[in-house]
């Protein structure tokens, strides 16, 4: 497929999930035309940081365009001046910019009137969840959606996968703990959980961005592995070889963490995932899936960083 009609594409943030995505592009516009950019902070550019700099070098060895701006200081129309220089728009930012920031990206992606914006939406069901889950940032995504949907220049693709599956390993997180042997269910042994690896979720939107025929106003849902708790704890038992202890974290258990602890940010990601919907979605139902694409599972993911 001949991709200029994608144009010159964009990509903020060089991050865990920006350089995986930087990565699956460059491999894209190896067979296609079209141009790559990135957006980072003028500090990562003017730095002596020797992992930085060595990534500056590798962008110029690949011919990715470095573009700076500040997604936090920089008012909407100053970002959309930037924005307004490229066609596609690829947001990895995450939530680092601290509440607000999405909802002013995508004013700022929307005045520039680009053709195809991919917003930070990397992660649970917001419509199926909708607001007030507790979760501040979970309710801007909502928003963004609607705000999405409001207009008709912008055409915008939504990708869907989960958390990434590193997170449900995650100490921060706490529902599987290695070192101590012991895991979590949220709310329910039998609620279910979507992951995808960043690298997964990179490939994975390059193939969407590029499909034909064109994608464009929907959500498209991914997914490494869709799995229970209770699976969780089968496989992680199965692949380190022990048995692991198990405890079920329930709705009170976690609301009472809160208000011991209000500012507690993991705390409050562990109480929106502790629910039946929203967080999780059959493989079946996946563009993975339907177009025979293959993903890491947990299992695989587990004997690849831990055996």
């Amino acid at each position: 497929m001949n991709i200029s009609n994608r144009g010159s594409i964009l990509i903020i943030g060089a991050g865990e999930l920006g350089m995986a995505m930087i990565n699956a592009f460059i491999a894209k516009l190896k067979k296609n035309q079209g141009s790559l950019n990135v957006l980072l902070r003028e500090k990562s550019v003017q730095t002596l940081d020797k992992e930085k700099t060595q990534r500056l070098r590798e962008f110029k060895i690949n011919n990715i365009g470095v573009v700076t701006g500040d997604l936090k200081k920089d008012s909407i129309e100053k970002l959309s001046k930037i924005f307004s220089n490229f066609q596609t728009i690829i947001n990895c930012s995450g939530f680092v910019g601290g509440e607000g920031t999405q909802i002013k990206i995508s004013k700022a992606v929307l005045a520039a009137k680009i053709h195809l914006y991919v917003p930070w939406q990397f992660g649970v069901d917001y419509d199926a969840i909708g607001k007030g889950s507790g979760q501040p940032v979970w309710d801007e995504q909502y928003d963004v959606r609607q705000l999405l949907r409001s207009q008709d220049v912008t055409n915008w693709i939504i990708v869907s996968t989960g958390i990434f599956t590193s997170y449900l390993f995650s100490s921060n997180f706490g529902i599987v703990d290695l070192e101590k042997k012991k895991v979590h269910a949220l709310g329910n042994w039998n609620y279910k959980i979507t992951v995808t690896t960043p690298e997964d979720i990179g490939r994975l939107t390059a193939d969407i961005v590029f499909f034909t025929p064109k994608i464009k106003n929907e959500i498209v849902f991914v997914a490494g592995d869709t799995l229970s708790y209770e699976e969780l704890a089968n496989i992680t038992e199965s692949v380190v070889g022990t048995p692991f202890e198990r405890e079920l974290l329930s709705v009170k258990n976690l609301e009472m963490a809160i208000e011991q602890d209000e500012n507690n940010v993991a705390a409050r990601y562990r109480l929106a995932f502790a629910r039946p919907n929203g967080v999780a979605w059959e493989q079946t139902s996946t563009f993975n899936f339907q177009q025979k694409i293959d993903a890491s599972n947990v299992k695989e993911w587990l004997m690849r960083t831990f055996n």
